[in-house]
C-alpha cells in the first residue's frame, strides 16, 4: 500500500506597499485626477500617517519607498509632459518621512533607496543608523547605484558611471558601511555608567581606516550600534553584475517580468549564485512588482479599470518609459504603429514591445498612445484586474511557478488600491494559508519579520556582511583585491615607477597577468 501524499507546505508571502514621495501618482501617470485619488497631498504629514497605519492594519511587512533625483527629461527634451502628468514630480525626500510613520505604528517596517553613487558612505550609514534607531529597527535599505544622467547633472556630475564601474564602486561601498555599521562600535559599548562618569566606553569604539580603489575614510561611526546593525539589504539588477551583487550583499531582491516564466530563471540563478557564496539559497527573499486592479465583483473591478484607463495620462505615460530607458519617443505621431528603423534606440524599443507581446499574448500593432496607456496603468509590472479570487489565483501562479517570496504592490489610486488590496484580497490569502493573521514577531524588527525568527535582529551567519563584526579584523574583498593590485604595480613599476623588468609578456589587467616567468593573480 502506498503511503499517503503529502502537500507540500505552502509558502506564506509578504506583501510591500510600492510607494515614492512625489507629490501626485507614480507607477500611473494622470491617475491623480481621480476623485478617489489623495496623492496630492503627500506633501502633507496625514497622507503618510494614515498609509503608515493602514498598513499595519493590514499586516503588511513594509512600506519601499523608491527615490530618484531631478526630473525626467527625455521625452520632447523637456520636463513639462512629465510635470503635466504629475509623475516623477515635486517630490520629498523619503528619509525624513519615516519616523513620523514609525511613530503611529510598531511593526511594519520601511524600505528606502539610497544611492552607491551620490551619497557618501559615512552620511548614508549615519542616516541608516539613526533610523533604525528612532524606528525600533524597521528599515531596510534599497541599495542602488544610479543610472540616469539626469541625477548625474542634478548632482554635479557631467555623466553617469558606466554601468560595470558602478557596481565595482558599491561593493567597496558596501566593504565601507559594513565597517561604519558592523566594525567600528562593540556591543557593549554603551554603559551609562554613573559611577565612574562612563557614557560610552572608548576602549570599545574603533576608529575605521578605509582606503581602496575608489573609497577612503578616516573615523569612527558617528552613531552608536542600532537594533539591526545592517538595515535590511534590498536590491534590484539582473543583469550579470547585478545578479553577482545580490548574491553577495542582497537580503531581499526586487525581480521585474509580466508573467512567472519571464522571471523564474532569474530567481533560479540568484538563489545558485548564492549557494555559491556558501549562503542558504533560500535566505534571499524575491518580491515581483504588481498593479491590482480588484473589484468585489469582475464588473466593479472591470469598471475601477476603465475609469484609471480615462484618467491615463498617454503623454506622461510615454514621458515615463522615456526617462527610464532614455529613448526619445515624441517623434512618434500619437496614433500611427510605430515604424522603428534606424534612429537611436529603435532596437531597443522594438525589443521590449516585441517582449511584452510575447509575454501576454498580445498580437495588437504598437502606437505610442497604446505604449503611454501602459505605462500609465502598471507599466513593466503585471496588472491583473478582477475579484479577489481571481487576484489571489495571479499571486499564487507568481508564487508557484516562479518561486518569489512577496510582492511589491504599485497603487493606481491611493490609497484606493492599497485599501483594496488591505480589505479585499489579504483575507483571500489568509484563507489560502498564502498570508499570515499578524506578523510573526509583533513590534519586533523588519528583519525578524522578514525571516520570521525571534531573536534574528542582526545579518545571518552565513551573510558576507557578518564577516565585519567587532573585533574581526576583516578588511573587505575588495581592499585585498586593491592590495594585491598595489602590490603587483609595485613589483612591475619598483618605488620610482620605473619598470623593473623587460619581461613582460601582457598588460596589467584584472585577472591574471605574467611577470617575467611567474603568473600573479589579481583577486578580483
Amino acid at each position: 500500500m502506498s503511503p499517503p501524499t503529502v502537500s507540500p507546505p505552502k509558502k506564506r508571502i509578504y506583501l510591500n506597499f510600492f510607494e515614492n514621495a512625489c507629490t501626485g501618482s507614480h507607477m500611473s501617470p494622470g491617475q491623480w485626477r481621480s476623485p478617489y485619488d489623495r496623492t496630492s497631498g503627500k506633501d502633507r504629514l496625514p497622507y503618510w500617517l494614515n498609509l503608515a497605519r493602514l498598513a499595519e492594519e493590514g499586516k503588511i511587512s513594509f512600506i519601499f519607498f523608491a527615490d530618484s533625483y531631478s526630473l525626467f527629461d527625455v521625452y520632447s527634451r523637456s520636463t513639462a509632459p512629465i510635470l503635466r502628468a504629475g509623475a516623477h514630480s515635486a517630490g520629498l525626500d523619503p528619509m525624513v518621512l519615516i519616523p513620523a510613520m514609525a511613530s503611529v505604528t510598531k511593526s511594519v517596517g520601511f524600505g528606502v533607496t539610497g544611492s552607491t553613487s551620490y551619497l557618501t558612505p559615512y552620511i548614508l550609514a549615519r542616516t541608516f543608523s539613526s533610523l533604525d534607531h528612532l524606528t525600533n529597527g524597521r528599515v531596510a535599505w534599497n541599495v542602488v547605484t544610479s543610472w540616469s544622467k539626469a541625477a548625474a547633472t542634478a548632482l554635479g556630475a557631467d555623466d553617469v558611471v558606466p554601468h560595470d564601474e558602478r557596481y565595482a564602486v558599491a561593493h567597496e561601498y558596501m566593504d565601507l558601511v559594513y565597517k561604519f555599521w558592523e566594525s567600528s562600535w562593540a556591543d557593549d559599548a554603551v554603559v551609562w555608567d554613573a559611577e565612574n562618569r562612563v557614557a560610552f566606553e572608548p576602549s570599545k569604539v574603533k576608529k575605521i581606516e578605509h582606503k581602496g580603489k575608489y573609497l577612503k575614510a578616516s573615523a569612527a561611526s558617528q552613531t552608536h550600534p542600532s537594533p539591526q546593525r545592517t538595515p535590511v539589504l534590498f536590491q534590484a539588477g539582473t543583469s550579470k553584475m547585478g545578479r553577482a551583487f545580490g548574491a553577495k550583499h542582497a537580503e531581499a531582491i526586487y525581480v521585474g517580468g509580466l508573467v512567472p516564466s519571464q522571471t523564474a530563471g532569474s530567481i533560479a540563478q540568484i538563489r545558485a549564485d548564492a549557494a555559491a557564496e556558501g549562503r542558504d539559497p533560500q535566505s534571499l527573499k524575491f518580491f515581483v512588482g504588481i498593479t491590482p486592479i480588484i473589484g468585489r465583483t469582475l464588473e466593479e473591478a472591470q469598471a475601477k479599470y476603465e475609469q484609471a484607463r480615462q484618467d491615463a495620462d498617454v503623454v506622461g505615460g510615454l514621458a515615463q518609459f522615456s526617462g527610464y530607458t532614455g529613448i526619445d519617443l515624441a517623434r512618434f505621431p500619437l496614433d500611427e504603429v510605430f515604424e522603428l528603423k534606424d534612429a537611436p534606440g529603435d532596437d531597443a524599443t522594438h525589443t521590449f514591445l516585441e517582449n511584452f507581446n510575447k509575454a501576454t499574448g498580445n498580437t495588437e500593432p504598437w502606437t505610442p498612445r497604446r505604449l503611454g496607456e501602459t505605462m500609465a496603468l502598471g507599466g513593466f509590472h503585471p496588472a491583473p484586474v478582477g475579484t479577489p479570487e481571481m487576484v489571489a489565483d495571479v499571486f499564487e501562479q507568481w508564487i508557484n511557478e516562479a518561486d518569489v517570496d512577496g510582492f511589491n504592490i504599485a497603487y493606481v489610486t491611493s490609497p484606493g488600491t492599497f485599501e483594496d488590496v488591505v480589505y479585499l484580497l489579504r483575507p483571500e490569502l489568509v484563507k489560502r494559508g498564502l498570508m499570515w493573521e499578524d506578523y510573526d514577531v509583533e513590534g519586533g524588527t523588519l528583519r525578524e519579520n522578514l525571516y520570521g525568527v525571534k531573536g534574528q535582529t542582526r545579518l545571518r551567519d552565513d551573510h558576507y556582511g557578518h564577516k565585519f563584526k567587532w573585533g574581526s579584523g576583516f578588511e573587505g574583498d575588495t581592499i585585498e583585491a586593491f592590495k594585491a593590485e598595489q602590490a603587483v604595480k609595485e613589483s612591475v613599476n619598483g618605488t620610482n615607477g620605473e619598470s623593473k623588468t623587460n619581461d613582460i609578456e601582457v598588460p596589467l589587467t584584472q585577472g591574471s597577468v605574467v611577470v617575467g616567468k611567474e603568473p600573479v593573480v589579481v583577486k578580483t
